[in-house]
């Protein structure tokens, strides 16, 4: 039996899918055929945008997220609405549930991470509270639920909020909850990016990852595109500046299916990893 037949029939055996992005539009980049099969088996798979809480209001944003709001072409008031409005017609392509967390996305979180360095490198040590706090935000009960399956980020490209997800997620893992860890895209589609993230994470005390499945995509691979096609006032930052495609559906689908092809050993899959057991 081959690993995406594996995958298929693990994918089903919970009645619960609660995948979690650190932010707007992670999930349908990483893990939206994933999210698109569930739904089409009856499932109702839930997303849930940890970090996409409204800024405080009154206080001053720092300059490199009023930048931000340039680049995506928002207004700070505008820039939750829209993006959670985004966020729903994307869920509504994948026939998934959408909730948002109470925390906030890094740039809004004071003036801690004010470059794209900061952004990129180690979460403040204010924070370290956070993955707890994400943990019990998920109200999962105190006993691991085979009938609940989480999926979480690797943090590949180390963006803060990437890492304080996975870090929340890994806690629930090493716990007994059944956690899949998602290839995060864009980061993973630059070259060595993956590599370098599982090679640091078995390189931690006591951890180590495994492959638990590549799920095969082409079957939906036309509402995966067409649910990133929900995020106008991100896809120059994420294809043309980040990955350095165009943003056409055509380019944006030649990158991802390349991608998705190596993660699948020749067919076009999403691949997910899990904790080893110690």
């Amino acid at each position: 039996m081959s690993t995406a037949d594996v995958g298929l029939a693990d994918l089903m055996r919970p009645a619960r899918h609660l995948f979690l992005s650190p932010h707007y539009d992670d999930i349908p980049l990483s893990a939206g055929a994933t999210v698109r099969r569930l739904a089409d088996w009856g499932l109702t798979p839930e997303t849930l945008v940890v970090f996409g809480s409204e800024p405080e209001r009154g206080q001053p944003l720092s300059p490199f997220a009023q930048r931000m709001h340039e680049v995506w072409g928002l207004t700070a008031d505008q820039v939750i609405a829209s993006r959670y409005a985004e966020e729903s017609a994307a869920a509504t392509v994948l026939g998934a549930k959408t909730r948002v967390l109470p925390f906030r996305d890094a740039i809004y979180r004071g003036h801690v991470y004010l470059s794209d360095d900061d952004l990129f490198g180690v979460p403040a040590a204010a924070e370290s509270s956070l993955p707890r706090e994400i943990v019990e935000s998920l109200q999962l009960g105190e006993s691991p639920d085979a009938g609940t399956r989480i999926y979480a980020p690797l943090a590949v490209g180390k963006h803060v909020d990437h890492q304080l997800v996975h870090q929340a997620a890994k806690d629930l893992a090493l716990n007994g909850w059944d956690v899949w860890f998602y290839e995060d895209i864009p980061y993973a589609l630059k070259p060595q990016a993956l590599e370098d993230r599982l090679a640091e994470i078995v390189e931690m005390p006591s951890t180590g990852l495994n492959p638990v499945a590549a799920i095969p995509a082409d079957a939906v691979w036309d509402r995966k595109i067409d649910a990133i096609l929900c995020y106008p006032s991100q896809l120059e930052t994420v294809f043309q500046q980040y990955v350095g495609v165009g943003t056409t559906r055509r380019e944006i689908s030649e990158a991802l299916s390349n991608y998705a092809i190596d993660a699948g050993d020749g067919i076009v899959a999403e691949k997910f990893w899990r904790y080893l057991k110690t």
